[in-house]
């Protein structure tokens, strides 16, 4: 029988179509980019505008809170040489619960009797201990009560009656002029005028009148 001579298969090149599709098929599709101009068309949604009379008062309350931490809180030691408290006033440890007053700022125009006695309810609702009483009545000053508080000397306050004392002392021109009892019976009832109208203007004057102290 005659013999068949076995070669074995050649590898078929590929037809150089093939390469050119796969180098086709590796290239990166460009995705398309919006032109400049056109990029930030969309519609942004306007701010919502805050009240006026709203922004006063959050900057109000802004300086309340940086004015409260920095006179309750403290400075560091090389940032408080011009506080006028001593070390004393300064030691006493600030309460978790502790705030501020809700009364009307001095500017030194009022009657600084009247702005104590409100600080001084304040406090006693609040239980402020001495040195928190001094901390915590500098910061309803304001203007010209401000300016004085910022001239006076280091340690020129070591409690809070000797406060008191350099506030009224300071701003005594402010005082009202006290009632006397001849103020009384410069109080008439109008002609025609009610009496009820006239009894309340004659007790209005009555309690600016001082009480006599007893001996």
């Amino acid at each position: 029988m005659r013999a068949c001579a076995y070669s074995s298969p050649s590898r078929v090149a590929p037809p150089p179509e093939a390469d050119a599709l796969d180098d086709e098929d590796e290239e990166e599709i460009p995705v398309p980019v919006p032109p400049a101009g056109r990029r930030h068309n969309v519609p942004l949604p306007e701010p919502q505008k805050v009240p006026p009379q709203w922004l006063a008062r959050l900057e109000h309350l802004q300086k309340g809170l940086q004015d409260v931490k920095y006179q309750i809180e403290g400075a560091p030691e090389d940032e408080r040489r011009g506080i006028p408290f001593t070390e004393t006033v300064m030691a006493d440890e600030l309460p978790l619960n502790c705030r501020t007053p809700a009364i009307a700022e001095y500017d030194g125009a009022a009657d600084p009797m009247e702005h104590l006695s409100r600080f001084e309810n304040a406090a006693l609702l609040h239980r402020y201990t001495d040195g928190i009483k001094c901390r915590v009545f500098v910061t309803t000053f304001a203007g010209a009560a401000q300016q004085w508080f910022n001239q006076l000397t280091v340690g020129a306050i070591g409690s809070f009656q000797e406060f008191c004392s350099l506030f009224l002392h300071q701003f005594a021109s402010s005082r009202k002029v006290r009632k006397t009892e001849l103020s009384l019976f410069a109080v008439h009832q109008k002609e025609d005028g009610p009496l009820k109208e006239y009894l309340q203007r004659f007790n209005t004057a009555a309690l600016r009148y001082p009480l006599p102290r007893k001996k």
